[in-house]
């Protein structure tokens, strides 16, 4: 394997190093902080906290509290309609890079800043994105993201802009128009989220492979495994993931130059630990997890001093692991590939937790499955009934159909441990995903209960 180095004075460290270098950069940043911003300042006096205090990695973990989307919200309720957080970056007068959230959460919309000086740090982060992607400067990518108020589309073209690449921002565009413009210009990479890749393959057909890409830039949402190797199938090029929070403001974390290894031993999402530190916690007690377990991320920017983000929960889940897991000898820990989802994806169905991503890996492992939606629902007595509607890549005959379906209820049922209803529908009659991927749909009575 060529090994790739983009900045040898944080990939060549030693792990006490990259440790010694985060403690020194927090040090800083607390005490900049607890100067001039008052949202982190109050809330640390209210938890008794004395910055002096805080001396050490885990001293930090131990005693700083944790903010996550429901502080935010409320702050910019009480001080609108920025918040207090920003108040100390507001009164620089000086250019801002401003985004927010959807708000599908139900909890609001979270704005969110950083100065021109912050954001510029964008691009350096995804220099190891690209870098270790293989992609050269002046090399092609089409960013298959709309640029808006997300965060989603504008760091991406800041990263890809920033390390030298020819961006082609192509966002807005059809499917149909992308890969009109792909077979014209020939783009080395494509930047974007993962399932969007799989709709973009569907429409190229059999032409997707012959289009010359190179890498695939996936991210944005969790994902299987099995969807990121037919990806790579699909398309002929290689997968690097990433991952990222509109709370930091960016993506940092990456696939290195193994990219989303095997089934059998999945890839590493580097975390770029000179910039970003990163904690995976028990959700329940606050406690790091251990090398190899799943947990909360939580996040802390090391270079947003202006706008800081300091102990924020993301609500995510991953598979955390320590910077020897992966074979490239990075010091840089993180999280296994396909680990990543939202801790409220998970449902509750007859009793048994299931997380969407196991679902994913047993239906894309079947070479004929196109697409496929869950539709949970209540019967008469209030019990679970949860039916699995697959698209097939063909029609199939009635005879067909049946053994396919009976094929497919086993293999859920022994990966799953419940029975689905299975339906076989007609090719065309689900719809791709445009953005991110959401094929299940809860309509139960009880959907409302927290689970």
């Amino acid at each position: 394997m060529d090994k790739r180095i983009y900045d040898a004075s944080a990939e060549r460290l030693s792990r006490d190093e990259i440790k010694a270098m985060q403690t020194r950069q927090l040090t800083y940043l607390l005490q900049k902080v607890a100067r001039e911003n008052e949202f982190y300042r109050s809330r640390w006096a209210a938890a008794g906290i004395s910055i002096d205090e805080i001396t050490s990695i885990e001293s930090f973990a131990a005693k700083i509290p944790m903010v996550e989307k429901r502080d935010f919200v409320e702050d910019q309720a009480a001080a609108p309609p920025y918040g207090l957080r920003h108040k100390h970056a507001l009164g620089l007068h000086c250019p801002l890079v401003m985004s927010n959230t959807s708000g599908t959460s139900g909890q609001g919309v979270e704005i969110h800043a950083q100065t021109a000086a912050e954001f510029n740090q964008t691009g350096h982060i995804y220099g190891f994105h690209m870098r270790w992607s293989g992609l050269n400067q002046g090399d092609g990518v089409f960013l298959t993201l709309p640029i808006t108020l997300m965060s989603g589309g504008r760091c991406e073209f800041q990263g890809a802009d920033a390390y030298g690449l020819t961006v082609y921002p192509v966002g807005n565009y059809d499917a149909v128009r992308k890969l009109d413009l792909m077979a014209r210009y020939r783009p080395a990479a494509l930047f974007g989220t993962t399932s969007y890749f799989g709709h973009l393959a569907a429409v190229a057909g059999e032409k997707a492979s012959s289009l010359g890409l190179r890498a695939l830039l996936t991210g944005g949402e969790g994902s299987g495994f099995a969807w990121l190797e037919r990806l790579e199938e699909a398309w002929g090029a290689k997968v690097f993931d990433r991952y990222g929070s509109t709370q930091t403001g960016n993506d940092h974390m990456f696939c290195c130059e193994v990219g989303i290894g095997s089934a059998s031993r999945p890839g590493m999402l580097h975390n770029i630990d000179s910039m970003v530190l990163t904690e995976v916690i028990d959700p329940a007690t606050g406690q790091p997890v251990r090398d190899g377990e799943v947990g909360e991320i939580v996040v802390t920017s090391l270079y947003h001093t202006d706008t800081p983000l300091i102990r924020c929960r993301t609500r995510d889940r991953g598979v955390w692991h320590e910077a020897g897991y992966c074979s490239c000898g990075r010091p840089f820990a993180g999280l296994e590939v396909a680990s990543i989802s939202r801790l409220d994806d998970m449902k509750k169905v007859k009793g048994v937790n299931i997380w969407p991503q196991a679902v994913d890996d047993v239906l894309f492992a079947e070479a004929d499955v196109d697409e496929y939606q869950v539709i949970l629902t209540s019967d008469a007595r209030d019990a679970d009934v949860a039916t699995l509607r697959v698209m097939p890549k063909r029609n199939l005959s009635t005879e067909d159909a049946g053994q396919w379906q009976r094929h497919l209820s086993e293999k859920v049922n022994k990966r799953i441990g419940i029975t689905f209803l299975v339906e076989v529908l007609p090719t065309g009659s689900l719809a791709r995903s445009e953005y991110k991927a959401k094929r299940w749909q809860d309509e139960r009575s009880h959907a409302q209960r927290k689970v």
